[in-house]
């Protein structure tokens, strides 16, 4: 038999709590203030938070609380203040994408847990190792992380692992989408994300799927030794959460699959022409995909009216097993009740207790009133009574010596713990040395050809692919999404690569850094890794990484504020990557046919911008902005060290002919964006 999981359940108000409470939740995730993903919902006031805390702490549910969003230096400041407040409210664990913030906060509050979010693209083995080794308690893995990843992870990592088992799936991996930030300002990263992969492009909704569903392998994931179950939807009505959270409680605590009712009745609270386990199973294909399937609300109304009635205010599950125990006599009564956590509350009623004349008091007649608990989470598994002869014990006087009892030891239970947080640590100070001096261009490519077409033209580096580097003996850069099974083959290329004089990594991801560290490469960080502020820099210097590109969704007062002991790279010219994803486009644009070697596949918006898709290794797909950027001023004065060149799938001669723009400072023209270094996003 495994082990007790938690069912983790969402809450994007104070209803949404009690919905999800009172519907078998064993843990509530909710998001606090301007720092968590899901800016857009109704959210909780300081007070409100507090309170919500409090509710679960007493019904014995754990309260993990998203500041999940990437934060700007002039911004961090305000997000510790929100975590402080969080600390000190009782709150179990804080969701964290954003390194820096991670950081602090484990200096602040070392024994506050900290879960790494699904932001942070964790999908492999050594990314959740690295997330234990940064001070992450628990990993949040990507819902593209198949049985046999999860197994592996939850197995060795030495971390606890947290699955999405239902709700809204992105087709990109979750921290690595920046389409919605370039195309409207409105950035998934920073919690705001439009949604425009659920917009229609040629051939359909090709980049919206279905709804994850892991109903039929809830007892799989518990025998895996996954920690936690979540269910999405923080944006949802709290009837949706009490309704799905019930219905997956049953399906953990009685370990099966769903009967059809209940599977009809996920279908229709929400879905997206149903659902899919296709990641999970490793399925992938047509049949993932789908869109939002429009029940009229006559048709769900009593389903969500049954639902409201569960966690309507007054209503309570019987959820913490208590002890009383009554000693009774002339002098008067003492009721103590105990929990087994805390401990344990006594009421007092001194008034002097009359002898009866004909009825006498017995323990059975006591014990009845002493186990009515209606209108509290608590249910009397244990009664101890000590009960002198011959007493008149009113059933009232017993109630409210009960009532008494119970609402001490609900305060008790409700008291957040006394907890210790550093005002001042070393890590919100700036870093104690800074990377200096402008050391010029640099350039990332995709085939042999365009890096040959460069190697001539003074460039500081050259990235390649690690094919092509265990060729040329060129600085490799990492794809930023492979899976354990990929990694010997990856390895091997490397270790070539290494052979022919490689010496330095471009990584994308955390777990990418401890590969190149063990392989004994120079680290440098790239995009995929998010770095938006001052004290990530100096997170990712810690963990060995040497040079680090900054997020091209900072603006450039951003940049120039980003200040740490390490180098840093800006992009200035490409089509900017904009999702990475495990089921194939290019595949699905073609009628199902593999297209990948014959020229570049688009998809057109409806707007007309046409979008390259890039293959990926393991058929997986990039999808590309449709106009690339060019920003040609002096990046010197920002503080950075180097700035990149992103080629993709420019000719040769086309490469070498920007490239040789930028070295010589000669103005380009063409359709270009200035991306998001002037706009910035919200």
């Amino acid at each position: 038999m495994s082990r007790k999981v938690e069912l983790l359940a969402p809450a994007g108000s104070p209803e949404g709590v009690r919905a999800a409470v009172q519907s078998g939740a064993g843990a509530v995730y909710m998001g606090y203030g301007t720092f968590n993903a899901r800016r857009n919902a109704q959210g909780f006031s300081q007070q409100e938070m507090a309170q919500a805390i409090a509710y679960c702490r007493a019904r014995g549910v754990k309260t993990n609380i998203t500041l999940n969003i990437l934060t700007a230096d002039r911004e961090l400041d305000a997000a510790i203040e929100d975590a402080k407040f969080l600390y000190e409210a009782g709150a179990d664990a804080l969701i964290v994408q954003d390194l820096g913030l991670a950081r602090s906060l484990h200096a602040h509050a070392p024994d506050l847990a900290l879960h790494a979010s699904t932001q942070l693209t964790v999908h492999t083995l050594d990314g959740a190792r690295m997330a234990r080794e940064i001070g992450f308690s628990r990993v949040v893995l990507s819902r593209e992380c198949t049985r046999e990843q999860v197994r592996l992870i939850a197995a060795e990592a030495g971390i606890e692992t947290e699955v999405f088992v239902h709700g809204a799936l992105c087709m990109c991996y979750s921290g690595q989408c920046y389409l919605s930030a370039v195309i409207g300002r409105r950035s998934g990263n920073r919690g705001l994300c439009a949604q425009p992969c659920r917009l229609p492009y040629s051939g359909g909704h090709p980049l919206s799927l279905k709804d994850l569903a892991l109903a039929d392998h809830v007892a799989e994931l518990a025998d895996l030794g996954v920690s936690s179950l979540k269910i999405e939807g923080r944006m949802k009505r709290p009837e949706y959460t009490a309704i799905v959270t019930a219905i997956y409680a049953d399906l953990l605590r009685e370990r099966r699959a769903p009967t059809p009712q209940e599977r009809e009745t996920l279908r229709r609270v929400f879905s997206r022409d149903g659902f899919t386990d296709g990641y999970f199973t490793e399925k992938l294909g047509d049949a993932m995909f789908g869109t939002k399937t429009e029940i009229p609300l006559h048709e769900v109304q009593a389903l969500y009216d049954e639902a409201a009635h569960r966690f309507a205010p007054g209503k309570e599950a019987p959820r913490v097993p208590i002890a009383l125990s009554l000693m009774a006599d002339e002098t008067g009564l003492s009721l103590n009740a105990w929990d087994g956590e805390t401990d344990g509350v006594t009421a007092m009623d001194v008034a002097p207790v009359e002898r009866a004349i004909h009825r006498p008091a017995t323990e059975e007649s006591v014990q009845r009133s002493l186990v009515k608990t209606g209108g509290t989470p608590f249910f009397v598994n244990e009664t101890h009574i000590t009960l002198a002869d011959g007493l008149m014990i009113p059933a009232a006087r017993l109630n409210a010596l009960r009532r008494n009892v119970l609402d001490r030891l609900l305060a008790q239970r409700s008291a957040p713990p006394v907890r210790r947080w550093r005002d001042a640590v070393a890590q919100d100070d700036p870093p104690q040395t800074a990377a200096r001096g402008y050391r010029g261009v640099t350039a990332s490519v995709r085939t042999r050809a365009q890096a040959e077409a460069l190697r001539e033209l003074g460039l500081e580096t050259i990235y390649v692919p690690p094919a092509v580097a265990a060729q040329t003996g060129l600085p490799v850069i990492l794809p930023r999404v492979f899976s354990d099974r990929e990694q010997p083959a990856l390895e091997a290329l490397l270790r070539e690569a290494k052979e022919h004089g490689t010496q330095t990594a471009l990584v994308g991801n955390i777990g990418h850094i401890a590969l190149a560290r063990r392989l004994g490469l120079h680290v440098r960080g790239d995009l995929g890794l998010n770095a938006y502020n001052s004290r990530t820099l100096c997170a990712l210097a810690e963990l060995g990484v040497q040079r680090q590109t900054l997020s091209f969704e900072a603006r450039l007062a951003q940049i120039r504020d980003m200040q740490g002991p390490i180098e840093t790279e800006a992009i200035v010219y490409g089509y900017l990557p904009l999702m990475i994803f495990e089921n194939c486009a290019i595949r699905r644009q073609h009628d199902g046919q593999c297209r990948c070697e014959d020229g570049v596949t688009y998809l057109t918006d409806r707007r007309g911008a046409r979008f390259a898709l890039l293959p990926e290794l393991g058929c997986r797909n990039t999808l590309l902005n449709s106009r690339p950027l060019c920003v040609q001023q002096d990046f010197a004065p920002l503080g950075v060290q180097t700035v990149r060149l992103l080629f993709t799938i420019e000719p040769p001669a086309e490469c070498a002919r920007i490239a040789q723009a930028f070295l010589q400072g000669t103005p380009l023209t063409g359709a270009f964006t200035n991306g998001l270094y002037k706009r910035g996003v919200e």
